[in-house]
């Protein structure tokens, strides 16, 4: 197994685990945000700043979509 596929596989079991501990759907919110910025912040240290805006689109839509 490559280093990488023990990488993606502990993130994984991370990400697993925490939203397995969340106990209320906020709390499963924060974990999917906390991976998404993770998701951002390692991209944009291998070169691809351009997530941080794709996700921020994404969390525009989801506001002009839901906010009345």
């Amino acid at each position: 197994m490559s280093a990488a596929d023990k990488r993606r596989l502990n993130q994984a079991a991370h990400w697993n685990a925490r939203q397995a501990a969340a106990t209320t759907p906020q709390e499963v919110v924060a974990v999917w945000f906390d991976a998404c910025r993770m998701v951002a912040r390692r991209s944009e240290k291998e070169g691809h700043p351009e997530v941080w805006p794709a996700l921020a689109s994404h969390l525009h839509d989801f506001f002009q979509r839901h906010a009345q």
